[in-house]
C-alpha cells in the first residue's frame, strides 16, 4: 500500500482519539540509519500563524529530544490498530539503551528529509515553528502541574512544546 497525500484543510480525523487513544510517534533525524522516535499521547492540531500546525510535548529526558532539537523537521505517525503494541517499546525503552526499530521490525523511511515509519496508517510531516520549555511559574493550573511534575523523578525534567507546521499530512491507502 502507498501513502496518499491529504490537504490539511480537507482532514478530518477526530483529533483527540488520535492523540489520546491511538497515541503517535513522534519522530526526528537526518536519515533511516540516524533518527529515534518514542510514543506520544499528547498534542493538538489546530491552525497557528495561519498554517496548520501540530504541538508535541518531549521531556527533557528523553533521547528523541536531542533529535528534535537537531533536526528542523519531524514527523508524527499513527500506526494501524494492529500494530498499536510496538507503542510498548517506544514508550518505555530509550533509543540510548536499545535500537527501538529493530526490535520493533518497523521500518525507518524518509519523506522530503523527515523520517517516518513504513507501516505507519497517518502522518504528519512537519517544520519546527516554535519550541519551548513548559515554566513551573505559568502554570495555571495546580492540579496538572502537581500530577505531571510532582514526582521525585519528574521533578527538572520538563516537556518543551514544539510546534509544527504541517506541511504534508499522508493516509495509507
Amino acid at each position: 500500500m502507498a501513502f496518499v497525500e491529504i490537504d490539511p484543510a480537507e482532514f478530518d480525523e477526530r483529533i483527540v482519539d488520535l492523540y489520546d487513544r491511538a497515541w503517535g510517534l513522534a519522530m526526528a533525524g537526518d536519515s533511516p540509519e540516524h533518527c529515534n522516535a518514542m510514543t506520544i499521547g499528547w498534542g493538538n492540531v489546530g491552525v497557528i500563524w495561519g498554517k496548520p500546525a501540530t504541538t508535541v510535548y518531549i521531556r527533557e529526558s528523553r533521547f528523541t529530544k536531542e533529535f528534535f532539537d537537531a533536526c528542523d523537521t519531524f514527523s508524527v505517525a499513527f500506526l494501524p490498530p494492529e500494530l498499536h503494541d510496538k507503542h510498548k517499546v517506544f514508550g518505555s525503552m530509550s533509543g540510548r539503551d536499545v535500537n527501538k526499530t529493530e526490535l520493533t521490525g518497523l521500518t525507518p523511511i524518509m519523506v522530503d528529509g523527515t523520517p517516518i515509519y513504513e507501516e505507519s496508517a497517518l502522518v504528519f510531516i512537519c517544520r519546527k515553528a516554535y519550541a519551548d520549555v513548559l515554566d513551573a511559574e505559568h502554570y495555571v493550573d495546580a492540579e496538572a502541574r502537581r500530577r505531571y511534575y510532582g514526582h521525585p523523578s519528574t521533578q527538572g525534567d520538563e516537556h518543551t512544546m514544539y510546534i509544527g507546521y504541517i506541511e504534508k499530512i499522508l493516509r495509507k491507502e
